[in-house]
């Protein structure tokens, strides 16, 4: 059997944001912390080095995103706390009067729709580099952060709490069932048809989420994805998924 190492842990925050790619002066935000910004969570625990400029990195250190990247690590997210969002003025610096002259560019406010009371449950595996999953397992559990992780701005800061380290079975669905699936799931990873049995009495959301982005922040991969906003399981027809005992079942974004 195919077993993977699984790193489980939850994050929240009273506010958090993650701004949709295609809004502009009033920003929305996903449901759900986009994959992108939980590979910054872990490069901010971990205490990975950030860009000198827009897209240079010191002599041999490796950004987050590739570090991150879908070749190299899996991640799922499960919604732990109903969502729940509410629109929240903030004040910003108006670049319009000013964009270098700080004191005399004066505030704006802008309209942000916020996530309330968030908490989310994160399982983490990555495929290589073993000594770093134990270092980052270790330092979430004791809680020793190199950089204040936050969840999309930063004056969200989160709190991550260790919930366990252990293992994941690859379990292939060879009837084409529709199997309980606890965390977001990426449709694109479903080639059936009638992926998703819907339960009309459950919140489903469905967004195009970026999932992957290079050292320049451009997103090279945007999937559709679909939660259930109580965190009750979707039922999906997947081809595999993995099983952690005690947990559920799960499929990484």
């Amino acid at each position: 059997m195919n077993y993977k190492e699984i790193l489980i842990f939850d994050i929240s925050s009273e506010y958090g944001h993650f701004r949709k790619y295609n809004t502009t002066t009033s920003p929305l935000t996903y449901s759900i912390p986009t994959r992108t910004a939980i590979a910054g969570v872990l490069g901010a625990i971990l205490g990975m080095e950030r860009e000198i400029s827009d897209g240079v990195y010191p002599d041999g250190v490796i950004p987050v995103q590739e570090f991150f990247s879908k070749q190299k690590s899996d991640i799922a997210v499960q919604i732990i706390n109903p969502v729940k969002k509410e629109n929240v003025g903030i004040n910003l610096i108006n670049t319009k009067t000013s964009f270098y002259n700080l004191t005399k560019a004066g505030r704006t406010q802008i309209e942000f729709e916020l996530l309330k009371d968030l908490k989310y449950r994160i399982f983490v595996s990555l495929n290589e580099n073993s000594d770093v999953f134990d270092d980052l397992a270790e330092r979430i559990k004791a809680k020793k952060h190199h950089f204040s992780p936050y969840l999309g701005l930063a004056q969200f800061t989160a709190s991550i709490d260790f919930v366990e380290k252990t293992q994941a079975r690859l379990v292939e669905n060879s009837q084409k069932v529709y199997i309980d699936i606890i965390t977001a799931v990426n449709l694109s990873k479903i080639k059936t048809e009638n992926p998703v049995e819907f339960n009309y009495s459950a919140m489903y959301s469905a967004n195009n989420m970026p999932i992957e982005m290079n050292r320049n922040r451009e997103v090279q991969e945007y999937s559709e994805v679909i939660i259930e906003k109580n965190g009750l399981p979707i039922k999906a027809k997947v081809e595999d998924y993995y099983n952690i005992e005690k947990y559920g079942n799960i499929l990484f974004l």
